[in-house]
Protein backbone atom coordinates (compact mmCIF):
# COMPACT_ATOMS: atom_id res chain seq x y z
CA UNK A 1 0.00 0.00 0.00
CA UNK A 2 1.16 3.72 -1.13
CA UNK A 3 1.42 6.95 -2.16
CA UNK A 4 2.90 6.36 -5.90
CA UNK A 5 3.78 8.91 -8.00
CA UNK A 6 4.24 8.14 -11.77
CA UNK A 7 6.27 10.31 -14.14
CA UNK A 8 5.09 13.52 -12.49
CA UNK A 9 5.42 16.75 -13.94
CA UNK A 10 4.25 20.19 -13.00
CA UNK A 11 5.44 23.66 -13.50
CA UNK A 12 3.94 27.14 -12.50
CA UNK A 13 3.07 29.64 -14.77
CA UNK A 14 5.74 31.79 -17.14
CA UNK A 15 8.49 29.01 -15.09
CA UNK A 16 10.54 25.87 -16.11
CA UNK A 17 9.23 22.45 -14.34
CA UNK A 18 9.19 22.82 -10.85
CA UNK A 19 8.93 18.76 -11.02
CA UNK A 20 10.14 16.81 -13.88
CA UNK A 21 9.58 13.05 -14.80
CA UNK A 22 9.21 12.03 -11.41
CA UNK A 23 8.60 8.46 -9.80
CA UNK A 24 8.39 7.59 -6.00
CA UNK A 25 6.16 5.84 -3.22
CA UNK A 26 4.97 6.74 0.20
CA UNK A 27 4.57 3.31 1.61
CA UNK A 28 2.53 2.54 4.55
CA UNK A 29 4.56 2.02 7.93
CA UNK A 30 7.45 3.80 6.54
CA UNK A 31 9.24 7.30 7.12
CA UNK A 32 9.92 8.70 3.91
CA UNK A 33 12.11 11.91 3.98
CA UNK A 34 12.03 14.46 1.36
CA UNK A 35 15.51 16.08 0.82
CA UNK A 36 17.16 18.90 -1.48
CA UNK A 37 18.46 21.95 -2.48
CA UNK A 38 16.09 25.48 -2.09
CA UNK A 39 14.19 25.51 -5.15
CA UNK A 40 14.24 21.89 -6.09
CA UNK A 41 10.49 21.52 -5.97
CA UNK A 42 9.79 19.66 -2.27
CA UNK A 43 6.89 21.69 -1.38
CA UNK A 44 5.89 20.61 -5.14
CA UNK A 45 5.87 17.59 -5.28
CA UNK A 46 4.57 17.08 -1.51
CA UNK A 47 1.11 19.02 -2.47
CA UNK A 48 1.29 16.94 -5.51
CA UNK A 49 1.46 13.68 -3.79
CA UNK A 50 -1.23 15.16 -1.23
CA UNK A 51 -3.79 16.04 -4.17
CA UNK A 52 -3.60 19.66 -3.74
CA UNK A 53 -2.00 20.09 -6.70
CA UNK A 54 -2.82 18.48 -9.98
CA UNK A 55 -0.02 17.55 -12.19
CA UNK A 56 0.78 18.47 -15.87
CA UNK A 57 2.01 15.22 -17.04
CA UNK A 58 2.01 11.91 -14.76
CA UNK A 59 -0.51 10.66 -12.13
CA UNK A 60 -0.24 9.72 -8.61
CA UNK A 61 -2.14 6.91 -6.95
CA UNK A 62 -3.28 6.06 -3.36
CA UNK A 63 -3.42 2.54 -2.93
CA UNK A 64 -3.85 1.94 -6.79
CA UNK A 65 -6.84 4.27 -7.38
CA UNK A 66 -6.23 7.70 -8.61
CA UNK A 67 -5.99 10.42 -5.95
CA UNK A 68 -8.67 12.90 -8.13
CA UNK A 69 -10.88 9.67 -7.94
CA UNK A 70 -11.43 9.95 -3.89
CA UNK A 71 -13.99 12.33 -2.81
CA UNK A 72 -12.87 15.52 -0.10
CA UNK A 73 -14.59 13.59 2.86
CA UNK A 74 -13.00 10.01 1.56
CA UNK A 75 -9.67 11.47 0.77
CA UNK A 76 -9.84 13.57 4.53
CA UNK A 77 -10.16 10.15 6.64
CA UNK A 78 -7.14 8.21 4.25
CA UNK A 79 -4.77 11.55 4.24
CA UNK A 80 -3.88 14.50 6.49
CA UNK A 81 -1.56 17.10 4.98
CA UNK A 82 0.46 19.33 7.16
CA UNK A 83 1.81 22.72 6.00
CA UNK A 84 5.10 24.23 6.99
CA UNK A 85 3.61 27.52 8.77
CA UNK A 86 -0.27 26.88 9.00
CA UNK A 87 -2.78 29.77 9.39
CA UNK A 88 -6.38 29.86 10.23
CA UNK A 89 -8.72 31.98 9.14
CA UNK A 90 -10.29 33.00 12.84
CA UNK A 91 -8.57 33.03 16.38
CA UNK A 92 -9.65 29.29 17.46
CA UNK A 93 -8.34 28.22 20.77
CA UNK A 94 -5.71 25.33 20.18
CA UNK A 95 -8.05 22.88 21.57
CA UNK A 96 -10.27 23.66 18.96
CA UNK A 97 -7.89 23.89 16.00
CA UNK A 98 -6.62 20.21 16.83
CA UNK A 99 -10.77 18.85 17.47
CA UNK A 100 -10.83 20.15 13.47
CA UNK A 101 -9.01 16.80 12.71
CA UNK A 102 -11.73 14.60 14.13
CA UNK A 103 -14.83 16.24 11.58
CA UNK A 104 -14.57 13.52 9.24
CA UNK A 105 -14.40 10.39 11.31
CA UNK A 106 -15.12 11.49 14.81
CA UNK A 107 -13.13 11.44 17.85
CA UNK A 108 -13.70 10.67 22.12
CA UNK A 109 -12.50 13.06 24.32
CA UNK A 110 -9.53 10.86 25.80
CA UNK A 111 -7.73 11.00 21.97
CA UNK A 112 -7.90 14.43 21.79
CA UNK A 113 -6.27 14.60 25.17
CA UNK A 114 -4.24 12.16 24.14
CA UNK A 115 -2.82 14.01 20.84
CA UNK A 116 -2.33 17.19 23.36
CA UNK A 117 -0.40 15.68 25.86
CA UNK A 118 1.62 13.26 23.06
CA UNK A 119 2.78 17.01 21.67
CA UNK A 120 2.84 18.53 24.84
CA UNK A 121 0.36 21.16 24.27
CA UNK A 122 -1.58 21.08 28.04
CA UNK A 123 -0.32 24.43 28.78
CA UNK A 124 -1.35 26.00 25.83
CA UNK A 125 -4.51 24.35 24.81
CA UNK A 126 -7.15 26.85 25.51
CA UNK A 127 -5.01 30.12 24.03
CA UNK A 128 -5.70 31.09 20.81
CA UNK A 129 -4.06 29.15 17.84
CA UNK A 130 -2.62 33.01 16.58
CA UNK A 131 -0.79 34.01 19.84
CA UNK A 132 1.29 31.07 19.62
CA UNK A 133 4.93 30.75 18.23
CA UNK A 134 5.30 28.92 14.76
CA UNK A 135 7.26 25.98 16.51
CA UNK A 136 4.35 25.70 18.45
CA UNK A 137 1.46 26.22 15.54
CA UNK A 138 3.59 23.62 14.44
CA UNK A 139 2.94 20.79 17.06
CA UNK A 140 -0.63 21.99 17.11
CA UNK A 141 -0.92 21.09 13.26
CA UNK A 142 0.51 18.10 13.95
CA UNK A 143 -1.72 16.85 17.39
CA UNK A 144 -4.34 18.06 14.53
CA UNK A 145 -3.33 15.46 11.85
CA UNK A 146 -2.89 12.39 14.77
CA UNK A 147 -6.12 12.99 15.30
CA UNK A 148 -7.29 12.87 11.83
CA UNK A 149 -5.43 9.81 11.12
CA UNK A 150 -5.25 8.40 14.23
CA UNK A 151 -3.66 4.64 14.07
CA UNK A 152 -5.74 4.15 10.85
CA UNK A 153 -2.99 1.43 9.39
CA UNK A 154 -4.34 2.96 5.61
CA UNK A 155 -3.74 6.05 6.64
CA UNK A 156 -1.13 8.66 5.17
CA UNK A 157 0.33 11.53 6.40
CA UNK A 158 2.39 14.04 4.63
CA UNK A 159 4.20 16.76 5.88
CA UNK A 160 5.97 20.18 4.14
CA UNK A 161 8.88 21.01 7.02
CA UNK A 162 7.02 20.09 9.63
CA UNK A 163 9.74 20.64 12.33
CA UNK A 164 11.36 23.83 10.48
CA UNK A 165 10.79 26.31 13.28
CA UNK A 166 10.94 24.26 16.72
CA UNK A 167 13.85 23.73 18.82
CA UNK A 168 15.97 20.39 19.14
CA UNK A 169 13.60 19.10 22.00
CA UNK A 170 10.26 19.47 20.05
CA UNK A 171 12.16 18.07 16.98
CA UNK A 172 12.96 15.13 18.96
CA UNK A 173 9.74 14.81 19.95
CA UNK A 174 7.93 15.18 16.72
CA UNK A 175 10.33 12.51 15.13
CA UNK A 176 9.96 10.12 17.82
CA UNK A 177 5.68 10.62 17.22
CA UNK A 178 5.98 10.08 13.58
CA UNK A 179 8.31 7.27 13.90
CA UNK A 180 5.47 5.63 15.99
CA UNK A 181 2.96 6.80 13.81
CA UNK A 182 4.63 4.94 10.97
CA UNK A 183 5.57 2.09 13.22
CA UNK A 184 1.35 1.63 13.65
CA UNK A 185 1.37 1.42 9.98
CA UNK A 186 0.77 4.43 9.02
CA UNK A 187 2.97 6.00 5.59
CA UNK A 188 4.33 9.12 6.61
CA UNK A 189 6.11 11.03 4.17
CA UNK A 190 7.58 14.64 5.22
CA UNK A 191 9.98 17.62 3.54
CA UNK A 192 13.16 17.71 5.97
CA UNK A 193 16.02 20.10 5.74
CA UNK A 194 17.95 18.56 8.52
CA UNK A 195 19.70 15.58 6.67
CA UNK A 196 21.01 14.10 10.43
CA UNK A 197 17.78 14.24 11.11
CA UNK A 198 16.37 12.36 7.92
CA UNK A 199 19.17 9.56 8.10
CA UNK A 200 18.31 9.10 11.99
CA UNK A 201 14.47 8.38 11.54
CA UNK A 202 13.86 7.81 7.87
CA UNK A 203 13.24 4.09 6.08
CA UNK A 204 12.98 5.83 2.70
CA UNK A 205 14.51 8.92 0.94
CA UNK A 206 13.14 10.79 -2.30
CA UNK A 207 16.14 13.55 -3.20
CA UNK A 208 15.57 15.55 -5.53
CA UNK A 209 18.09 18.02 -8.06
CA UNK A 210 18.06 21.68 -8.08
CA UNK A 211 16.18 20.92 -11.58
CA UNK A 212 13.25 19.47 -10.04
CA UNK A 213 14.40 16.01 -11.53
CA UNK A 214 14.89 12.68 -9.33
CA UNK A 215 18.88 12.19 -8.20
CA UNK A 216 17.47 9.17 -6.31
CA UNK A 217 14.73 7.40 -4.27
CA UNK A 218 15.06 4.22 -2.05
CA UNK A 219 16.16 3.29 0.78
CA UNK A 220 17.37 6.28 3.09
CA UNK A 221 20.89 4.10 3.50
CA UNK A 222 21.59 3.93 0.32
CA UNK A 223 20.64 7.73 -1.10
CA UNK A 224 21.51 9.91 2.46
CA UNK A 225 25.07 9.48 1.44
CA UNK A 226 28.35 11.97 0.93
CA UNK A 227 28.08 10.97 -2.43
CA UNK A 228 24.44 11.58 -3.35
CA UNK A 229 24.12 14.74 -1.22
CA UNK A 230 27.58 16.16 -1.81
CA UNK A 231 26.43 16.66 -5.70
CA UNK A 232 22.93 17.67 -5.10
CA UNK A 233 24.01 20.23 -2.91
CA UNK A 234 27.02 21.60 -4.50
CA UNK A 235 29.24 21.30 -1.07
CA UNK A 236 31.11 18.48 0.19
CA UNK A 237 28.95 16.70 2.76
CA UNK A 238 30.83 13.91 5.09
CA UNK A 239 28.60 11.28 6.63
CA UNK A 240 29.53 8.97 10.39
CA UNK A 241 28.25 7.41 12.66
CA UNK A 242 28.34 8.97 16.17
CA UNK A 243 28.73 7.21 19.35
CA UNK A 244 25.04 5.76 20.01
CA UNK A 245 25.12 3.96 16.65
CA UNK A 246 23.07 6.89 14.66
CA UNK A 247 24.43 8.53 11.66
CA UNK A 248 25.57 12.23 11.31
CA UNK A 249 25.45 14.53 8.20
CA UNK A 250 27.33 17.49 7.74
CA UNK A 251 29.01 19.80 5.06
CA UNK A 252 32.89 20.55 5.28
CA UNK A 253 35.31 23.20 3.86
CA UNK A 254 36.79 21.24 1.32
CA UNK A 255 40.39 21.27 2.60
CA UNK A 256 38.39 19.33 5.03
Amino acid sequence: MSIAAHELSFRYPRSQYAIDGVSCEIKSGRVTAIVGPNGSGKSTLIRLLSGLRSPELGSVLIDDQLIGSFSHVHRARLLAFIEQRPQLAFDFAVRRVIEFGAHHRGCSHDQIEDAINRFELSEVSDRPYAKLSVGQQQRVSLARAWVQIGSNPKGYLLADEPCSAMDPKFVNLTMTNLRSLADSGVGVGIVIHDLTSAARWADDAIVLNNDGRLAGYGEAQKFLNSSTLSDVFDINIRRFESDDGHSVLYPTCSTE
